[in-house]
């Protein structure tokens, strides 16, 4: 199996970029006195979504999807994300990959986004996802080598509110599965040779999101 390159870079990254938020964020500790979860649980957001998606063990294979995802938060610095998309991939112009993706992240504001009256609200997510893949060489009748996998995924990213309700949102995600592998291998002939491992292994890949999300309701008030 290929090695994983990205993985320590993305991991650094995440650290490095929570502790300059952080410290960006330190003031207003009054506000911290808040009663959190009474004064902004409860916003519902249902929104859509592209993405770019990167392998990281298949050079030159880029992938455009589309999809959909709700968003319901629990507490004020504290998101949950639920997300389906689907991607299309091309591969050395000789192959197609599809990858659908189901899931679910849990976000974490770096700063508090103050009723979301901030315009910049930076976060980061971890969370799961069920993942198909399948790969077809490109021309007719050519059969589809296809798997489902389960995967982690962790993201670092940022809000842009337009309005309160209203939001712009871009952020880097890490995916690792864990399934069948399927592998589609560029020969030196210029041909593709698509490959089905019987065991089990680790495959990662890097998915650029774009989203725009609105929010609806709120499912329920604060008290007193």
């Amino acid at each position: 199996m290929r090695r994983i390159r990205w993985l320590p870079v993305f991991i650094l990254t995440l650290i490095m970029s929570q502790q300059v938020f952080a410290s960006l964020g330190s003031g207003s500790k009054e506000y911290a006195k808040d009663s959190i979860f009474n004064k902004f649980g409860g916003g519902l957001s249902i929104g859509a979504r592209s993405t770019v998606n990167v392998f990281t063990n298949t050079i030159h294979s880029y992938g455009l999807g589309v999809g959909g995802s709700m968003r319901l938060q629990l507490l004020e610095r504290l998101n949950t994300e639920w997300f389906g998309d689907y991607v299309i991939n091309n591969m050395y112009n000789k192959a197609t990959r599809i990858d659908g993706h189901i899931g679910w992240n849990v976000m974490f504001y770096i700063l508090k986004p103050k009723g979301f009256a901030r315009k910049l609200t930076p976060f980061i997510a971890a969370g799961h996802c069920f993942d198909y893949t399948g790969i077809r060489l490109n021309g007719p009748n050519q059969p589809m080598h296809d798997r489902w996998t389960s995967a982690v995924q962790m993201s670092l990213g940022c809000h842009y509110n337009i309005t309160p309700k209203f939001d712009f949102s871009i952020s880097t995600l890490y995916d690792l599965h864990l399934g069948k592998e399927i592998d589609a291998d560029l020969q030196k002939d210029g041909t593709v040779i698509i490959t089905d491992h019987k065991n089990a292994g680790w495959e990662g890949h890097i998915m650029i999101i774009f989203s725009v999300h609105y929010k609806f309701v709120k499912l329920w008030k604060p008290k007193g």
